[in-house]
């Protein structure tokens, strides 16, 4: 059970804080845990069971959400392998599942590339989409240049095809993973419009335009004994009949331990597709490809073995 927390002062039985840190200390703070966890030279790595909605029934899978930091060039917007000056630090997601449709296989993967530094770069670059099943396959990707979206589809299927599109800038909904992590205050909030996630789109045949929703952000504490606190972000498309909710933990580094997606068909029918967080590790997993290596899947809680 969740249970919202508002507490203007200090809250019964609770000590005061009897010197609280100044703003600068808590700056400095904050930059050193950042610093500490995100460049270490690891990615933290998250395995999900996953209920994935599709052609109307629910599918039992699972997702893999790679978080990492890493250099990027702005302008080619590609990952920087030479060194250049030029370069930005951006924290790229990896995030890929996997579900069967009866006989065959699906999997889908999405990138995001957001700058670390918000103030020089507030908005994410690039983000890109990609599914394979055994009708074919589709790819999507959005880059930021100055003021406008570009956006492109490659695909196999007649609808959407080969098509690219440009938008005035706005928000879309596959920054929000990225932007949760780095800062949750930081989601759109209130009334706006916003792009939804190219997954969306393309597993629902949708043009590539923003829908008007209403972003909600809220800190709630579980009533068990361990008193977590978390942030529940909800974006509410009401015209579209779908809801977006991720749940994050409220203290650094925020991870993403559930995502619900509902969506009502035109019947009142209500879809729901889930992630929940089962394990989550840090480590430099590019390095440990060997075949003795294999054992470390286990770890992850990561279900898909060949057999020798």
């Amino acid at each position: 059970m969740l249970t919202a927390v508002i507490c203007g002062s200090a809250c019964e039985g609770q000590e005061p804080v009897k010197e609280a840190p100044t703003a600068a200390t808590a700056a400095v703070t904050a930059r050193d845990q950042f610093s500490a966890y995100w460049y270490a030279g690891e990615a933290e790595l998250n395995r999900y069971t996953l209920e994935q909605m599709r052609y109307g029934e629910k599918r039992r899978g699972e997702a893999v959400l790679i978080f990492v930091t890493e250099n990027f060039l702005p302008e080619r917007q590609v990952k920087d392998e030479s060194g250049s000056t030029e370069s930005v630090t951006v924290l790229k997601l990896n995030a890929m599942k996997k579900f069967e449709t009866g006989i065959y296989d699906y999997s889908v993967m999405q990138s995001v590339f957001t700058p670390i530094d918000a103030r020089k770069m507030p908005y994410t670059l690039k983000a890109t989409f990609s599914s394979q099943d055994w009708c074919g396959q589709a790819f999507s990707q959005i880059n930021l240049r100055g003021k406008t979206l570009h956006h492109q589809v490659r695909s196999y299927f007649e609808n959407p095809g080969d098509a690219e599109h440009t938008l005035d800038a706005t928000y879309f909904e596959d920054d929000i993973w990225n932007r949760l992590r780095l800062q949750p205050q930081t989601v759109p909030l209130g009334e706006v419009e916003i792009i939804p996630s190219q997954e969306h789109l393309r597993l629902r045949h949708e043009d590539f335009l923003p829908q008007k929703a209403k972003g909600t952000l809220s800190l709630l504490i579980t009533d068990d004994k361990t008193g977590k606190e978390y942030y529940i972000y909800t974006l509410e498309y009401k015209d579209a009949g779908r809801t977006v909710t991720w749940k994050c933990e409220s203290k650094f580094p925020f991870k993403i331990t559930e995502w619900r997606e509902e969506i009502f068909s035109e019947s009142g029918r209500k879809e729901t597709t889930t992630g929940k967080l089962t394990h989550t590790l840090n480590n430099s997993y590019w390095k440990l490809n060997s075949k003795s290596d294999t054992s470390l899947r286990d770890s992850l809680g990561i279900q898909l073995h060949f057999a020798e």
